[in-house]
């Protein structure tokens, strides 16, 4: 098994990965450490972020996590994420350079896409997972069934619109991943310095995700 379906297979397993997206560094680096003590092994930190290389590169020791960069909008961004020590690449759009570049350089490459088309250029193109953003807006759970008919053998993210309440649908789909930002990220709470809630946060998904596996 290379390291490529190994990364796949764990993030299936795992099914969240937590968006880190914050003001500051320093508050990117606390959500991001409440996040794996909640029990999340992927973190994406977005390039939003002022210093989210640093950020990452904090992260990268940590056994316990897989971490990531996000809106990774150009080489140059994708150089500097794997300087820092990212392990895959999250995009909110194609763009067939940055993906080259990923597979040229041996890493997960997760681009968004949000038509049939873009789906599957970007999949043609390399892509190892593709991220359906904005999820909610383009139909949600219903366009992954339209989509799967014709499309079946992608592997897809979903970005958007999980919370508490809907994520047991969200994992009923069978998607690669599902991708969490606000439900647990909340902005009160990143501005209170609440770390000790969003870790509470992060262990409330995690446990979702447990619960379903024990019924299949």
């Amino acid at each position: 098994m290379t390291q490529q379906e190994r990364f796949i297979e764990d993030l299936k397993r795992n099914q969240l990965m937590v968006a880190i997206r914050t003001e500051s560094a320093e508050d990117a680096y606390h959500a991001a450490m409440a996040c794996v003590e909640g029990g999340v092994r992927f973190i994406e930190v977005t390039f939003s972020v002022p210093g989210a290389d640093e950020v990452i590169s904090r992260l990268s020791g940590d056994e316990r996590v897989v971490v990531g960069a996000g809106t990774v909008l150009t080489t140059d961004d994708a150089r500097k994420a794997l300087k820092a020590g990212a392990s895959y690449l999250v995009s909110p759009a194609f763009d067939e350079e940055v993906v080259t570049f990923a597979k040229k350089e041996g890493v997960i490459s997760i681009p968004g896409a949000c038509t049939p088309t873009e789906i599957y250029r970007a999949y043609k193109a390399g892509g190892d997972i593709i991220k359906l953003f904005p999820f909610v807006e383009i139909g949600g759970l219903d366009f992954l069934k339209a989509i799967r008919g014709p499309l079946p053998f992608v592997r897809y993210m979903l970005c958007g619109g999980a919370t508490l309440e809907n994520i047991s649908k969200y994992l009923a789909a069978d998607a690669a991943a599902i991708l969490i930002g606000a439900a647990i990220i909340r902005r009160d709470l990143v501005a209170a310095k609440d770390w000790a809630s969003i870790a509470g946060l992060a262990r409330s998904f995690v446990g979702k995700v447990e619960g379903s596996r024990t019924k299949t």
